[in-house]
């Protein structure tokens, strides 16, 4: 299935949250092969992004090492520009969606983040 960056940035958290769940030992074995699957094009495209942050943004006070990119700073429209190019960019992941009980609670909004990566 193709997924953009920007999908997989946006189902990273609840896909963690998800993970917590106690569920069946297939489901449980589909979702983590999904994650790591996913793992394998979030982690480079987050470095592209903390790139960016260094390039375009500014030195978080008291905390060496670390960026901050915003709307004030003066490389944010570069940066914005920048990152919507790598969020819209697409990749093939070829994954079996997981499959959970319909007697698992998951709140609305991570089933929205979550929609292509699951059946119930």
């Amino acid at each position: 299935m193709k997924l953009t960056i920007a999908e997989i940035f946006n189902a990273r958290e609840p896909m963690n949250e998800l993970a917590k769940a106690k569920l069946p030992v297939k489901s449980s074995l589909s979702l983590l092969k999904l994650i790591r699957k996913l793992e394998e094009h979030y982690e480079p495209a987050d470095k592209v992004k903390l790139g960016l942050v260094q390039t375009y943004g500014h030195p978080v006070e008291n905390q060496p090492g670390n960026f901050s990119c915003g709307p004030a700073d003066k490389g944010w429209p570069k940066f914005w520009e920048e990152f919507g190019e790598l969020v819209s960019q697409e990749v093939e992941v070829v994954f079996e969606p997981v499959k959970l009980p319909d007697t698992l609670e998951i709140s609305p909004f991570t089933l929205m983040a979550l929609e292509k990566f699951i059946t119930i």
